[in-house]
């Protein structure tokens, strides 16, 4: 009898994280984000679609940098959705690359940003910035 118990509870515990990775669409982090403060070279505003198809979560995101005369566009880069419901992805561009790790509080977007001058002639940087939904 106690092993009728040790197996059904050991079969409870493996099938209980296949109901807690369920995701909703539009993740909390969809939508326009916006940073009016940014200095030259920071992240000015962050553009988020998701889409669920077939129990998978599809996520775009394209970012914009502070530059003169008008803001840098990233453009739109497929992201993925780590297992502690951040998102992450890799821009690249010419001379630079920046990761951007993203996660949702209420109205708040908070942005981890890792710069990397791709000839690697300067030190990685890295900052976070709080967006607020546009």
């Amino acid at each position: 009898m106690r092993l009728l118990i040790l197996a059904a509870g050991f079969l409870l515990l493996t099938a209980a994280p296949s109901f807690a990775q369920r995701v909703y669409c539009p993740l909390p982090e969809d939508g326009n984000w916006v940073y009016p403060e940014a200095e030259p070279k920071e992240i000015t505003r962050v553009e988020i679609e998701s889409r669920c198809e077939n129990e998978a979560v599809d996520i775009r995101v394209r970012a914009f940098t502070s530059c003169i005369p008008r803001d840098c566009k990233w453009g739109w880069t497929k992201a993925e959705l780590r297992s502690d419901g951040a998102i992450q992805v890799l821009l690249i561009g010419f001379l630079s690359s920046k990761q951007l790790t993203i996660k949702a509080f209420g109205d708040l977007l908070d942005v981890h940003v890792i710069n990397v001058v791709n000839d690697l002639s300067e030190p990685r940087t890295e900052n976070t910035y709080n967006l607020r939904r546009k």
